[in-house]
């Protein structure tokens, strides 16, 4: 049976909260401790206070735009916004560390920040001008319920979340911003949720477009390649910390190694042993980072035999050592 999109934007929430060592519930805004380290949580209805639309139904709205981020004070704070977002830079530059890895934006580039994602050190040149459109998780499941031939660029977005735009490029995103911006001031509008939900499905096959048009795709996949995919990272995620064998996972899934790896390489582009070593990887950087354990006892978190094995493994897929890494 086809997976629904309601099932992939799950997957696809737990491939993002790889980047978080803990798992957090609680107020909209919230400081995190997370040994000597605070994230500061930012809601939906907290980020909605920069919204520069103001109608009757701004309460209840589950999209909005910030035409300029610049009002944002960042403040040098490590920050976990609970929402998806599409920037677009329209003038300036920013640089930011996003999920532990840097980046800059410039004058034409389009930032996609998928919800629970872990964003500091951002830093942008006094003539920032950018325009975001934030939209709440449950909205963006919704919007991207049915579009099942999205999810590939997805995942590549999660991997690359800039993409530089043409001059063309631009002027299409462009005119999706202003379309939304439309809808949200028409308060009025008898179908105005569902306006806003296709003006926001436009926009992402117009950005998945962009990207197909830059030779970034994949080829047609089966179903069956599919659902196995789902399955294994449905598993991986709650076992990579024991098992780091794609033997393990093939025997979960009654199929053979070569198949599981056939299958999960034809979907993303990824073997299964790559999908295991990006899952343990990026949490053994997330703990180095957001912890203080010490090397052997996040050896001992991990199920490595001992720290020797681990800082080898960290090595070989890091072309660093883990302490080098925590200096970084």
């Amino acid at each position: 049976i086809l997976p629904t999109f309601f099932s992939f934007f799950v997957l696809l929430s737990w491939l993002q909260r790889l980047v978080v060592r803990f798992s957090f519930k609680g107020a909209c805004y919230c400081r995190i401790n997370m040994r000597h380290r605070q994230i500061f949580r930012i809601s939906f209805r907290m980020a909605q206070r920069f919204s520069s639309i103001h109608t009757e139904a701004r309460n209840t709205d589950e999209v909005f735009v910030i035409e300029n981020i610049q009002h944002m004070n960042f403040n040098d704070r490590i920050m976990q916004p609970q929402f998806m977002t599409l920037c677009l830079c329209k003038q300036g530059c920013a640089d930011f560390v996003l999920n532990g890895v840097p980046h800059h934006m410039d004058e034409g580039d389009l930032l996609l920040l998928f919800a629970d994602s872990i964003l500091e050190k951002v830093q942008y040149s006094p003539d920032l001008v950018a325009t975001v459109l934030v939209q709440e998780s449950e909205f963006v499941q919704e919007t991207l319920m049915s579009m099942l031939r999205l999810w590939p660029f997805l995942i590549h977005l999660m991997r690359q979340p800039i993409l530089h735009l043409t001059e063309e490029a631009m002027e299409r995103v462009r005119l999706n911003y202003e379309l939304l911006s439309l809808r949200l001031r028409q308060p009025q509008h008898t179908f105005r949720r569902e306006a806003l939900v296709a003006s926001l499905q436009a926009a992402y096959f117009d950005v998945c477009d962009l990207l197909r048009r830059q030779g970034i795709g994949v080829q047609p996949t089966s179903v069956r390649a599919f659902s196995i995919f789902e399955q294994f990272i449905r598993i991986l995620s709650k076992e990579y910390v024991r098992h780091r064998d794609v033997s393990w996972y093939a025997n979960e899934l009654t199929i053979t190694s070569k198949y599981l790896s056939d299958a999960v390489k034809v979907v993303s582009g990824r073997t299964a042993s790559s999908w295991i070593n990006v899952f343990v990887i990026t949490e053994i950087k997330s703990m180095l980072r957001n912890t203080d354990l010490n090397i052997k006892e996040i050896a001992e978190e991990l199920h490595f035999p001992n720290q020797s094995l681990l800082g080898k493994y960290f090595r070989k897929y890091a072309a660093m050592t883990p302490s080098e890494y925590r200096k970084v």
